[in-house]
């Protein structure tokens, strides 16, 4: 069943839309998301060219005035091997912005499952995020055994999702930009 209370477009995030969607993330996260450790795979990096999503409200057969409902973007890391060599690339989602006046009706599920598919279709080996066990099980992502991140994280919560593509053995290693 459709859980949504309007109709919706997800695009691709423009360079005009870019600030949109950081004051979404700063609306919905606050000034404490800059602690945590998953900003700092994302200071100083940027999100992977066209794996940016935004959702806006479509209303009378165009984009309303409303403004972006939800954004995800994925950000480009690598996993390194205890000497630093890089051993892998991959891709890490978040965060998942949903304007509080639309949250529960699936806006982030459907920003997920359009940025997984975006991003495997351009053979991103696999997607890297720090969420909720129970809530990303549904899109394949399964505990991420063997790496580590560039501060405290509840490794419960650090998860990856493989391309089907990617027929390697699991990636190990520490993971930064």
């Amino acid at each position: 069943m459709d859980t949504y209370p309007f109709e919706r477009l997800i695009t691709v995030e423009s360079a005009s839309e870019s600030e949109a969607a950081e004051a979404l993330v700063n609306r919905v996260f606050g000034p404490g998301r800059y602690v945590k450790t998953a900003e700092r795979l994302r200071e100083g990096n940027a999100p992977i060219d066209g794996l940016s999503f935004v959702m806006r409200q479509i209303s009378r057969g165009k984009a309303g005035d409303e403004g972006l409902t939800g954004s995800v973007r994925l950000w480009p890391v690598r996993v390194y091997d205890e000497a630093h060599e890089p051993v892998g690339e991959l891709a890490f989602l978040g965060p998942i912005a949903v304007d509080p006046e639309y949250q529960n009706h699936g806006i982030g599920r459907a920003l997920i499952e359009v940025a997984i598919r975006a991003a495997f279709a351009r053979g991103v080996t696999g997607i890297l995020l720090v969420g909720t066990p129970a809530y990303f099980e549904k899109f394949g992502f399964v505990r991420a055994e063997g790496l580590t991140l560039p501060g405290p994280v509840d490794y419960r919560r650090l998860m990856i999702r493989y391309n089907d593509a990617y027929k390697g053995e699991p990636l190990t290693g520490a993971v930064d930009k």
